[in-house]
């Protein structure tokens, strides 16, 4: 996946964050390439489960600060990737015990590669849009 210009909602806090989202999960997709899940998978889901919720506070709070009419799906959206992560984490914690690190780098990566389409590159973009409207001249 790679960060384009397209992706930006305007805010720079949160465009910095979504490219660092991009990032690790590229450095993720490289471990599962090279076979060198066992040394990345812990640290990607510390980072996810950390940036979930820094990033879905910080949005949250410039969606209602921007009264945007959109929050409440996105608030759900977020709750709906923080059971996601819940849930690998849960796997992770098995996953140390009984090996097989590649299945949930795996599985981890195209979780939140499908999260990243589905919510970056719809709902943020929506409120990136609804930003940018906010700023023409009408």
């Amino acid at each position: 996946m790679e960060w384009t210009d397209k992706l930006a909602t305007g805010i720079s806090t949160i465009d910095s964050q979504h490219k660092e989202l991009f990032k690790r999960i590229n450095n993720l997709a490289t471990a599962i390439k090279q076979h060198r899940c066992n040394a990345e998978i812990e640290g990607t889901i510390q980072f996810l489960d950390d940036y979930a919720r820094i990033h879905f506070s910080e949005e949250e709070k410039h969606m209602r600060d921007s009264k945007y009419a959109g929050l409440e799906e996105q608030h759900e959206d977020h709750k709906k990737y923080l059971a996601m992560l819940a849930e690998l984490k849960e796997q992770a914690a098995l996953m140390r015990v009984q090996g097989g690190s590649y299945y949930l780098s795996a599985t981890t990566n195209q979780a939140v590669v499908d999260w990243i389409v589905d919510h970056i590159m719809k709902l943020d973009m929506k409120y990136g849009a609804f930003l940018k409207s906010r700023k023409s001249p009408e």
